[in-house]
């Protein structure tokens, strides 16, 4: 097998379009009975790579949801086609590899309740050094702050490691705490996802069902 450099791995990562690359060790992530680690993925991970793409400041801030539901998905397929790219990469080299779902499918179990990714990217994206958490429970980048969106792939090549970001960017402001509408960031260190996921999914699944029942009467 070809010896991979982490500086080969994080150019070919930004050359298929990422902006952010960095790479943490296949036990990075602290499990949890609703946090799985890059075993979950890859029974034998050495490493993740995992890496960012901007999402776009115009498009977050549209008045059309149309627009502001499509940059999601065209950055989620972006992630998901980087992250396979690398896949490949590395096993045209000899190495085992298994792609992080950027976005779906996800688990729903009782545990989990479909809220809970595979691995949880922004914790493995801190042990790679490319932020830290905030107040709000995502990640804030030096380069882009939380705007961003995250992919990666687990792998068993032995890469160097990037060393994992201490540096805090989210000291005395409050301002996202304030500002949610439905006090979802009301305790330390949690999100209340079900607050959360009734302001953002208003009508759920079964309000979808309903709808559609409805319109073919």
């Amino acid at each position: 097998m070809q010896s991979i450099e982490s500086n080969e791995v994080k150019a070919v990562a930004r050359e298929m379009g990422a902006i952010l690359v960095g790479i943490a060790s296949g036990e990075c992530v602290d499990i949890t009975p609703t946090r799985r680690g890059p075993s979950h993925v890859l029974s034998e991970a050495s490493s993740v790579v995992v890496f960012a793409m901007r999402m776009l400041k115009g498009s977050i801030e549209s008045p059309c949801e149309e627009v502001v539901t499509n940059q999601n998905l065209t950055l989620y397929r972006e992630l998901d086609r980087i992250s396979y790219s690398l896949g490949c990469f590395f096993e045209e080299r000899g190495y085992g590899a298994a792609t992080i779902p950027a976005y779906s499918p996800v688990e729903m179990t009782s545990e989990t309740k479909g809220f809970v990714g595979v691995v949880s990217l922004r914790h493995v994206a801190q042990a790679a050094g490319l932020g830290t958490l905030g107040k709000n429970n995502l990640l804030l980048t030096r380069e882009l702050g939380p705007r961003v969106r995250l992919g990666g792939v687990v792998t068993t090549a032995p890469i160097d490691y990037d060393e994992s970001c201490t540096e805090d960017f989210c000291v005395d402001c409050e301002a996202c705490i304030a500002a949610c509408p439905v006090d979802a960031l009301s305790r330390p260190g949690k999100t209340h996802t079900g607050r959360c996921v009734r302001q953002v999914l208003p009508y759920g699944l079964s309000g979808l069902i309903k709808y559609l029942t409805e319109g073919l009467d």
